[in-house]
């Protein structure tokens, strides 16, 4: 790591939302019951950015597991017994193998202060086993950049899959309830905390269902009060969490009070409040405790044939709506019906949060468009044939519906799981 101007870090636990949650575990999931596994870049990272949170839930009887990605050897050093092995020290030639086990030790120290269950880095199937450190630099403006002397098999340059498997691998075989990584900044920025989150986001679509987690959660960087998504701002252990940063002597300095500060002797705030943002969820994990929740299953009801039956009557409205041009048609109406009915599928999905509530408009409306179709034999409104273009335009709606439908249903899936709005 390299300094070029005055790093600049955030301040945890900085901004506490007014609807913050003070749990990152499921409503209704006792902490001894719970597995949570962290998913950090380098050695010192889960004691600097969770180690609160981690304390706290271990000291509740939770199983707390962790993941590190590389072995830190790209690290810059403070004092002088391991000072031969600084990433800065020109003469260091073993690529910070011999750091890498200084900091495993300092690890395996700091995992015992926070009571963590279970630890292991990341392996990789590609030589040499595991994902190298990539370093970091420093911008003009302070912030975190990459490293341009980043060795080829480091974590960044590797592909995103392969660092994705690692995590997948860990999850199927913990099958976690809670996770907890960074958020997409990396904190502070690192390029290995990014690469991180990215590979944690990427795990989960990989992951077999049974082992996704109910909830992932990532730090907290830079606040943003406009930021929707759930906050969990967690009061951990801060005395566990200080004696777990000291473990780690090679990388941090921690001062009199709640001070400490990294090589580049920029002071920071050591602190016990911990704020993390709600990255995922999985669809029947429903949410934090103090979320937000859907409707109830009657409302979910109600609210799903009033739309179905409204957009089945104003798409078969407007499907007839055709642009006839020299020699061929475009059936706009009928495209329009069937954007409409995705529309108000992802809709009753974010308003109810349930999955047969969210194809309900669907199957309604087509049920509507059913009756439009058989009802009267005298007056079609709907004519599914291919001899005419108002015909093509009736196969276009009522067959759209149901397409709408299930690529609906499949979108607010996914968005359950992998980008909850909050």
């Amino acid at each position: 790591m390299t300094d070029t101007t005055a790093p600049r870090y955030p301040e945890q636990g900085g901004f506490v939302s007014p609807d913050a949650v003070p749990e990152l575990l499921p409503p209704g999931l006792a902490p001894e019951a719970a597995t949570l596994l962290f998913v950090h870049a380098h050695p010192d990272d889960e004691s600097i950015a969770t180690g609160a949170a981690m304390a706290r839930y271990a000291g509740l009887g939770a199983r707390v597991e962790l993941l590190t990605m590389t072995r830190g050897e790209m690290g810059e050093v403070i004092g002088a017994e391991h000072a031969a092995q600084d990433v800065r020290n020109p003469e260091r030639a073993d690529g910070g193998d011999a750091l890498a086990r200084i900091r495993e030790r300092e690890l395996e120290a700091a995992c015992r202060e926070l009571g963590v269950a279970g630890r292991r880095f990341a392996r990789r199937a590609a030589a040499p086993g595991f994902f190298r450190d990539s370093g970091m630099s420093w911008d003009a403006r302070g912030a975190a950049a990459p490293d341009p002397a980043a060795r080829p098999d480091c974590l960044t340059r590797a592909p995103l899959r392969e660092a994705a498997d690692a995590v997948v691998e860990v999850l199927e075989e913990l099958r976690p309830d809670v996770v907890v990584t960074y958020d997409a900044d990396g904190g502070y920025g690192h390029p290995d905390h990014r690469r991180t989150h990215e590979a944690v986001m990427a795990a989960l679509e990989r992951a077999a269902p049974e082992a996704r987690p109910r909830l992932v959660w990532g730090e907290e960087g830079e606040a943003d009060p406009a930021d929707e998504r759930v906050q969990a701002v967690v009061r951990g252990d801060a005395a566990r969490k200080r004696s777990a940063m000291a473990a780690h002597a090679t990388q941090v300095r921690v001062g009199e009070g709640t001070s400490f500060a990294l090589s580049n002797d920029v002071e920071q705030r050591l602190s016990g409040v911990e704020a993390y943002r709600l990255l995922a969820r999985r669809a029947d994990a429903g949410g934090p405790a103090g979320e937000e929740r859907g409707v109830g299953p009657a409302a979910a009801g109600v609210t799903g044939v009033v739309l179905g039956l409204l957009l089945g009557f104003i798409g078969t409205m407007y499907h007839a709506s055709i642009l006839y041009l020299t020699g061929w048609f475009v059936p706009w109406g009928a495209v329009l019906a069937v954007l409409m009915v995705l529309a108000g599928t992802l809709w009753a999905a974010h308003h109810t949060r349930r999955t047969w509530a969210t194809a309900l408009p669907g199957v309604v409306a087509f049920c509507t468009v059913g009756l439009f179709v058989f009802a009267r034999t005298d007056a079609f409104l709907v004519v599914p044939s291919t001899r005419a273009a108002i015909g093509v335009a009736g196969i276009v709606w009522t067959l759209g519906i149901l397409a709408a439908t299930a690529l609906g249903v499949g979108i607010a899936g996914r968005r359950s799981m992998l980008r909850h709005p909050g």
